[in-house]
């Protein structure tokens, strides 16, 4: 049984989607949530949607990830509002798709500064607040199974993420010292209502699968839940993959 009751938990892009899915599933379980995300009214709808139970607790925070003193800010917050921090979700990202030869530096910065400059600051903040308090701790980012297997048309996302993945690996190792665990949620195509608004997608996308299933949000939920429980103290430096077998198709 997964209780997340004596943890605080702070969860970016939790306006939708993955990161709905996981500050709703934490809070479920008892921890206390700080849903951040750039969109003010998805956060409210987020806090709405949180069936509480276990000493559970949500409350939302609007900021963009690219914004250090909002980061920083968002963190004062979880401390006055909770007195701990135990875990950090960096979710929050972009996406965009575009032949190479028609990407524009303006472009490429937007999906770095956003993808990895953003989760950067994310975790770098949260694990300053993890080392003063000197009880160890959590960080999980959000990756992509295009990080690992690469998809057309999408250099500057494939970059950021592949970002991602190599800055967690660098963090477990530095961070370990401190009873800091650091891995990467990797994703396949997943039931996000961006990709069910579009026709057709999620059904050609599963098509190709070996599971021929795309992955629903509320599956990372709880994986995620469980890797920052203390059913797992030993796990850092890990791939948390759920993708239905797309990096092995």
């Amino acid at each position: 049984m997964i209780d997340l009751k004596s943890k605080s938990v702070v969860v970016t892009g939790a306006e939708s989607g993955i990161g709905r899915a996981i500050a709703l599933r934490c809070a479920s379980l008892g921890a206390k949530v700080c849903a951040a995300g750039y969109d003010a009214a998805g956060l409210r709808e987020t806090v709405a949607l949180a069936e509480l139970s276990n000493g559970g607790r949500i409350i939302d925070f609007q900021l963009d990830i690219r914004d250090t003193a909002a980061i920083a800010a968002m963190y004062e917050t979880t401390r006055v509002e909770f007195g701990q921090l135990d875990a950090v979700v960096a979710n929050a990202g972009v996406v965009a798709l575009s032949p190479f030869e028609e990407v524009q530096l303006a472009d490429w910065e937007r999906i770095i500064s956003v993808n990895l400059t953003g989760t950067f600051q994310t975790l770098w903040h949260g694990a300053k607040m993890l080392i003063e308090q000197g009880r160890g701790g959590s960080l999980i980012a959000t990756g992509s199974s295009s990080a690992v297997r690469v998809i057309p048309n999408a250099v500057a996302y494939v970059a950021s993420k592949g970002g991602v993945h190599a800055m967690m690996e660098a963090l477990a190792l530095d961070l370990g010292k401190y009873k800091i665990r650091v891995n990467t949620l990797v994703p396949g195509q997943t039931a996000t209502p961006p990709l069910r608004a579009i026709p057709g997608y999620l059904e050609n996308a599963a098509s190709v699968l070996p599971l021929r299933e795309v992955t629903e949000p509320e599956e990372l939920g709880w994986l995620v839940a469980f890797a920052i429980s203390d059913l797992t103290p030993h796990m850092t430096g890990s791939h948390l993959k759920i993708d239905s077998g797309r990096t092995i198709a």
